[in-house]
């Protein structure tokens, strides 16, 4: 480099100047992934999907707002009123009525699908849409799924209005998907029309706000992402997520036909996740921008899909893809990156060669320039991990990451960003910058090469700063001055800030502060999003430049850290889940129950709960130890098993039982333990394989109204042994009732939500 340069002091210059465009640059990207504001009524076209009409539809859905879990009588109503919507809208629905079992929730119910079919042209291929129409029992599920439903119906209604097209298109109501993809399971393994599938695409919400993300695909589902790129009018959508929702132990409708080789598309929105499969998941919390999106992007994709060619199956493709920014969709096969990564090594390599006749870097310079990109990684993880183990320890019974989002990403992100820094100074110092570039680009293309064969979704995230590393490296290799090819190592910085950045926002949305994983992918993302800083970060004359920025980072993190530590731990925006439960024993003993030793109910639970309220075992099949207070027994109506015939077939023993239940019983459990040898429960046609289960005591679990009556036949090894049987119960006795009000607004049910459990034995 020339001695210009130095004296005008450029590298402290170019430094700085990287680290504010890299601040400013996550708080703009940070605000493009807020939810869209819908276009007023009269500023869409005619036969245009409009958020108002779906949410008349919502609000008549919802009604009163109960919870209609699986086989309720409120799901009941919810199905009448589809049923109503699509009679009016000229379909003809079908009600697909069955008993469903999953294996892997070891859980059965009767559930009742509706199917709507749009025929297409003869010899077209057809096309499902789906959402789910059961909540969870704690909520009512506006956005999960009700929104989704109500997207379907309009849906339906403006494909209803249009000539039929080359493909069908079929609208699927699930019921059950929340107790383990029971509907979803039934429709694809028994529904005449399953076979004719095509391609699937689903609607799902992990919060109540937030843009409308397409977050999963088939494994080969190539061009339906094409598909979606060419109608989506602000797409948010990528690969990373695709990928990581993979490793992850979640599943929705779309998992039931992707196991089956189906190919689709899932779309869902996932900001306010603390109202996630709670009371609060209200007609109130459902965003009207993320209503507009989510039926823009169905409405419009599956329109274009009725007249499309559609592919078979795999020969769909598989592809790597991002949005950028919202502004359009990048997209390329996954072969086609393979071989791009390697000419890109080819060419950096070709192009380092050739710098070296006009900045004779050395291999130490290079050498650091690659520690220095897998240090920003490892050191970034690190940062992330001590800052949770801090929260944490200060935090304890409660969440990690209190309620500031703000605060908490200022923190993570300025703590990461200053020692990482701090470190990028160490190893420049007697570094050439062009040598630490050179370094810095073949890392970034090694991992180009590594990804795109071993995890490809993820590989765009280091392919495309890839391709400015070479086409700089390449321009440099030219005959320039210095300045010329200084600045030329700027571009794949900027690049890098357009690419990675929004995949850190996407991993706080999709998985949060307090997931465990979450907080560590962020910060190892924010520490090669610094990386590239490197090159630029040695001192020269500007020592006391570095010194500011220094102060000011040192500043930003303690003010943030202090804020963040204080902030609430729960709000009423943000509540605590926490179910209360009566439980009942067949000796004439109950008890209430809330809040664990790691989910510490407030001070206001506790009281209610009385001075005696303690830690203590409730289930004879988990450890977990809850606060729990004796009451007086209600003497809610127990469950039975009734042994209807024993069979030694090849030598186990076949078991055929019927189950009573209480006309107002939700669920009943049959927990059986590992010395009866439980290998298989049979019901109503369906399979349940438990062969290979370890567990102490193997669920079975019956969903809703209909497991009063339910035969079972079970495979056993040894009969006389003592089973236990629970059933639940939506209402609370007053005391467990007088407990759950003591929440507040502060706490609330999630997910199954508050019950009255009521055990029993039974000899098997």
């Amino acid at each position: 480099m020339s001695a210009t340069i130095r004296d005008r002091r450029w590298y402290s210059g170019i430094f700085v100047a990287l680290l504010i465009v890299l601040v400013v640059a996550a708080f703009v990207i940070r605000w493009r992934m807020d939810t869209i504001k819908p276009d007023a009524v009269g500023d869409k076209p005619s036969g245009a999907f409009i958020y108002e009409r779906a949410t008349d539809v919502l609000a008549d859905l919802l009604g009163n707002e109960a919870p209609h879990p699986v086989d309720s009588a409120a799901n009941d109503e919810v199905r009448r009123k589809i049923l109503a919507r699509l009679n009016s809208q000229g379909y003809d629905p079908d009600v697909q009525d069955v008993t469903s079992c999953v294996s892997a929730e070891q859980t059965c119910a009767r559930v009742r699908n509706i199917v709507a079919l749009r025929e297409g042209a003869a010899g077209g291929k057809l096309i499902l849409v789906t959402a789910h129409y059961d909540s969870v029992p704690a909520g009512p599920g506006a956005s999960d799924d009700g929104a989704g439903v109500a997207i379907l119906l309009e849906t339906a209604r403006l494909i209803g209005q249009k000539p039929p097209g080359k493909n069908s298109v079929a609208f699927l109501f699930t019921e059950g998907e929340e107790a383990g993809l029971l509907g979803a399971e039934a429709f694809a393994s028994r529904h005449p029309l399953a076979g004719r599938v095509a391609a699937v695409v689903n609607m799902e919400a992990r919060g109540t706000s937030g843009q409308s993300m397409m977050f999963e695909t088939g494994s080969h589902s190539g061009w339906l992402v094409n598909a979606f790129a060419s109608t989506s009018r602000q797409p948010s959508a990528n690969s990373l997520i695709s990928a990581v929702y993979t490793l992850l132990p979640n599943d929705t409708d779309l998992s039931v036909f992707k196991e089956r080789g189906i190919q689709g598309l899932n779309f869902a929105y996932g900001e306010n996740f603390p109202l996630y499969h709670t009371p609060l998941d209200n007609l109130k919390a459902v965003d009207p921008g993320s209503l507009q999106q989510q039926g823009d992007n169905v409405y419009d994709l599956v329109d274009k899909l009725m007249d499309a060619d559609l592919p078979d199956g795999d020969a769909m493709g598989s592809v790597v893809y991002t949005d950028i920014l919202g502004t359009g969709m990048l997209h390329w096969s996954t072969l086609y990156g393979q071989i791009a990564a390697i000419a890109l090594v080819l060419l950096f390599a070709f192009a380092s060669w050739r710098l070296r006749r006009f900045d004779p870097y050395g291999g130490r310079s290079v050498l650091f320039g690659v520690l220095g990109f897998l240090v920003s990684l490892v050191v970034g993880v690190a940062v992330a991990y001590v800052l949770n183990y801090a929260q944490s320890a200060v935090h304890g019974t409660t969440n990690a990451w209190h309620t500031s989002s703000l605060f908490n990403r200022l923190f993570l992100w300025s703590s990461v960003l200053l020692v990482v820094v701090s470190l990028q100074r160490l190893l420049a110092r007697k570094s050439s910058p062009v040598g630490l570039w050179i370094g810095m680009g073949w890392a970034w293309l090694m991992l180009s090469v590594a990804t795109c064969f071993a995890l490809p979704g993820i590989s765009y995230l280091f392919l495309l700063p890839s391709v400015l590393f070479v086409v700089c490296a390449l321009i440099c290799s030219r005959p320039l001055t210095d300045d010329g090819r200084y600045m030329l190592q700027v571009p794949p910085a900027l690049a890098v800030f357009v690419v990675v950045i929004p995949a850190i926002f996407l991993v706080e949305i999709m998985l949060g502060f307090n997931g465990g994983l979450g907080i560590l992918v962020m910060g190892g993302f924010i520490g090669v999003t610094a990386s590239v800083i490197l090159p630029f970060a040695q001192s020269g004359n500007a020592t006391r430049v570095y010194a500011y920025v220094t102060y000011v980072g040192l500043a930003v993190v303690v003010v943030s850290g202090a804020l963040s530590f204080r902030a609430p731990a729960y709000t009423a925006q943000r509540p605590q889940p926490l179910n209360v439960m009566y439980v009942q024993d067949d000796h004439g003993k109950a008890l209430v129950a809330a809040g664990t030793a790691f989910n510490h109910p407030p001070e206001s639970v506790l009281a209610a709960l009385g001075p005696d309220a303690a830690l203590n075992n409730v289930f004879p099949w988990t450890d977990s130890r809850f606060y729990t207070v004796a009451v007086p027994t209600a003497a809610l109506p127990p469950a039975r098993l009734t042994i209807l015939n024993t069979t030694n077939v090849g030598g186990s023993w076949q078991v055929t039982a019927r189950i009573d239940a209480d006309e107002h019983a939700s669920m009943v459990e049959l927990l059986i333990p590992r010395a009866a040898g439980l290998q298989a429960i049979e019901v109503d046609g369906n399979h349940l394989d438990y062969s290979t289960s370890t567990r102490d005591h193997n669920p079975f679990i019956c969903r809703g109204a209909s497991c009063n009556g339910r035969q079972i036949t079970m495979t056993l090894k040894e009969t006389g042994h003592e089973a236990i049987i629970a059933v639940e119960y939506r209402q609370l006795p007053e005391k467990a009732a007088a407990v759950a009000r003591a929440r507040g607004n502060l706490a609330t049910a999630r997910s199954d939500g508050n019950q009255s459990l009521v055990l029993g034995t039974v000899q098997l």
